[in-house]
């Protein structure tokens, strides 16, 4: 009898440190399923303000909330591909290393994490804007579709990958309620393909082919050099478009925005980068100060303009 309680308490003790992460496990593991190096995507949510200039204090507080939202919901998205790719990842030279692949995190936990995660972002994004709630919601259901089909079907993996930019930027704007420029999506649809196809390529020529994703088979180098080719030109048309129709006075910026383009496409053919273009925001001093200066030219011409 006391064999068979000691084995029920045990049991659950178990059960219970797998609801509220407790034992063994680093709460730096759970941390790290949220891929927080991925997060400066989520940047893009202050672009809404950045470009309707609405630079009040109550405006960048919702977005700066928006923001931590959606590192929320995407480091859930992030889980839950993690455990459908989890096989997967043991193969490749870097996603091994992740917390569900190596095993420093089980399934059960991290799918309990993720399910906590989507709840909570669901609660704070209703309660804010509904607009911005039903956000949230679609970039879900599309990462999912993404995780279980879309990633294996060429041409639309690349798609989906940009229009969770364009949710991001939309959002942006919602949560502040400012008027959604055509331009201003259009130069991120672009963008993002251009990021996209740059990561693809950087995937077909540098990582073994079985340890890479099958649809990157299906691509070649020639097609994904056209591909940026096409996407690198539009975001700069796209970009030149918006300012000359809507806010010709910062037509400086221009010159930040070929700059950047120019530096990645650099970048991913002389030096065989792209694979990560979240780290390059932060780890190329060429990218970073010119995005850096981009925003103060918005910022300066913004306040010069007011006085």
């Amino acid at each position: 009898m006391i064999n068979i309680l000691f084995r029920i308490q045990m049991s659950s003790q178990a059960s219970l440190d797998i609801l509220f992460f407790r034992g063994k496990l680093s709460s730096m593991e759970y941390v790290r399923l949220l891929r927080p190096k991925q997060w400066t995507k989520n940047l893009l949510l202050f672009a809404g303000a950045l470009f309707s200039f609405s630079f009040h204090l109550d405006s960048l507080l919702r977005v700066l909330i928006g923001f931590i939202l959606f590192c929320g919901i995407s480091g859930a998205v992030y889980i839950i591909n993690d455990i459908a790719d989890r096989e997967v990842d043991r193969l490749h030279p870097t996603k091994k290393d992740r917390p569900i692949a190596s095993g420093r995190v089980g399934v059960t936990q991290a799918l309990i994490f993720a399910i906590l995660l989507i709840l909570a972002v669901f609660v704070t994004s209703f309660l804010i804007d509904r607009g911005f709630f039903w956000i949230v919601i679609i970039y879900l259901v599309i990462n999912i579709l993404y995780t279980f089909w879309l990633k294996h079907v060429v041409i639309l993996d690349i798609f989906v990958i940009a229009f969770g930019f364009i949710l991001r930027a939309v959002a942006g704007v919602e949560i502040i309620d400012v008027p959604l420029s055509k331009w201003f999506i259009l130069t991120t649809l672009f963008l993002s393909l251009f990021l996209a196809t740059s990561k693809r390529r950087h995937e077909l020529l540098y990582i073994e082919e079985e340890r890479r994703r099958k649809v990157v088979n299906l691509y070649t180098p020639k097609l994904l050099d056209v591909f940026n080719t096409i996407f690198s030109t539009s975001t700069i048309v796209m970009f030149a478009l918006y300012i000359i129709t809507e806010h010709p006075e910062y037509w400086v910026s221009m010159i930040f925005v070929i700059y950047g383009i120019l530096r990645y496409l650099y970048l991913v053919y002389a030096t065989g980068g792209g694979g990560e273009p979240e780290k390059i925001l932060i780890n190329d001093p060429y990218i970073l100060t010119d995005v850096i200066l981009f925003i103060l030219n918005i910022v300066i011409i913004y306040l010069w303009k007011g006085v």
